[in-house]
């Protein structure tokens, strides 16, 4: 079995930019272990988990995936502010939010929204495969870090605070990826299982 997920990579000059403010909320965290931060490697936007799956899979979500890519222009998005799901006071994700950079009209229409409607072409081919569809709002995000204790956490906070409207630079998405995870000691190892490019416009 392989535990897999299809997500988009961001510019290196971004996860560089995402790289340094974690890089500064790791020294204010004073409690070894309050928080497994995300190594700088697997930072990424994951459009769909899918779970476990067997390899004779790989090849037909490929192949819905380039169906996707050939209906989907690349598009830009922005990297900015940082957030905590469910809340940023008790939090146990902390993360780095990924925005359109389409125009205000745009974005009022999900059909017209690259990122959201990315999520639900995703969402919709793979139901062909039947993968269940997620039920649950995309909220797209590159995730810093998981916080495995409060008391770590409201050191960290104040920090998170003042990045909380900063932006990290933006990235071109023109390809999509699935990808297997393979669990260590510390931590997951990402590898591509193979990726597909949306159209250039």
């Amino acid at each position: 079995m392989i535990r897999a997920f299809i997500a988009v990579t961001l510019a290196p000059s971004v996860v560089e930019e995402i790289a340094k403010v974690q890089a500064v909320l790791r020294r204010a965290d004073g409690e070894p272990g309050a928080v497994r931060w995300t190594r700088v490697e697997n930072m990424h936007l994951t459009l769909k988990f899918l779970g476990n799956i067997d390899q004779h899979q790989v090849a037909p979500i490929l192949t819905r995936l380039r169906h996707v890519g050939r209906d989907c222009p690349a598009f830009q998005v922005e990297a900015r502010q940082l957030g905590g799901f469910p809340s940023l006071g008790r939090p146990r994700v902390i993360w780095a939010g990924l925005h359109d950079t389409a125009n205000a009209e745009a974005l009022q229409d999900e059909q017209h929204s690259p990122l959201p409607g990315l999520s639900k072409a995703i969402e919709t081919a793979l139901s062909e495969l039947d993968f269940p569809v997620e039920q649950r709002a995309f909220r797209p995000h590159v995730t810093l870090g998981r916080v495995r204790s409060q008391r770590g956490w409201d050191r960290i906070l104040p920090l998170v605070q003042d990045y909380r409207h900063t932006s990290f630079g933006t990235s071109v998405i023109d390809r999509i990826s699935l990808y297997r995870s393979d669990l260590e000691s510390n931590g997951p190892i990402y590898t591509a299982l193979g990726s597909v490019p949306l159209i250039k416009e």
